[in-house]
């Protein structure tokens, strides 16, 4: 099958939701807004973002205290996805990563396809320069995908980059309002959620 790029967040969302428990939402550039200028929000926008529920199943005493505290209930997730990252492409694709995931406690560059030229040394050597990792979508099972190089940790999330994000994106605005609602409740909202949409879309 010739996949497009949009073909492929179904997929990363699917592996993500059944490796890592993770949950995800799609952020559609389509719906920021345009007050910017053209390139105003050039390489702002994340593909998917997921939030990843540290406390989810822990009691609820447990929970307690970690809500009183500084101990971090849940890791935000960000990645930009690529359908073939090439010699030609790889520092434009990284660098647009860079630029788009780096707010997030993870961050990760995807693709289907690498060829065998020297990209992945050079993927490498800017992973371990600015931390942002690179995760392989097999299509055909997208099971057998895999974090081939992972995502530096960051403590903390840089909230000045993800407020522009809120204040430019619909999408993303959704996004941090279930974050908040799990930091303010510790309950994380069940539905509503694409992980959801493929559920829905599969029956």
């Amino acid at each position: 099958m010739n996949y497009t790029e949009a073909d492929l967040y179904p997929l990363l969302i699917e592996y993500l939701g059944t490796e890592y428990n993770l949950k995800c939402d799609r952020i559609n550039e389509k719906f920021s807004k345009k007050g910017k200028g053209e390139n105003g929000n050039k390489w702002l926008h994340p593909d998917i973002v997921a939030l990843q529920a540290v406390t989810e199943d822990w009691n609820s005493l447990v929970k307690t205290c970690v809500q009183s505290g500084d101990a971090k209930m849940a890791y935000l997730w960000s990645f930009e996805v690529k359908k073939q990252i090439s010699r030609s492409t790889v520092r434009q694709y990284f660098f647009q990563a860079v630029s788009n995931s780096s707010w997030a406690n993870y961050g990760y560059l995807v693709s289907a396809s690498i060829p065998d030229d020297g990209t992945m040394n050079e993927l490498r050597m800017l992973s371990a320069l600015h931390g942002i990792g690179l995760i392989i979508l097999k299509t055909d099972n997208v099971i057998d995908s895999q974090i081939m190089i992972p995502a530096a940790f960051r403590a903390e999330v840089d909230w000045c980059s993800v407020n522009r994000l809120v204040e430019e994106n619909v999408d993303m605005r959704l996004f941090i309002q279930k974050v908040a609602s799990y930091y303010k409740s510790g309950l994380l909202q069940k539905t509503g959620w694409s992980n959801d949409l493929l559920k829905v879309e599969s029956n």
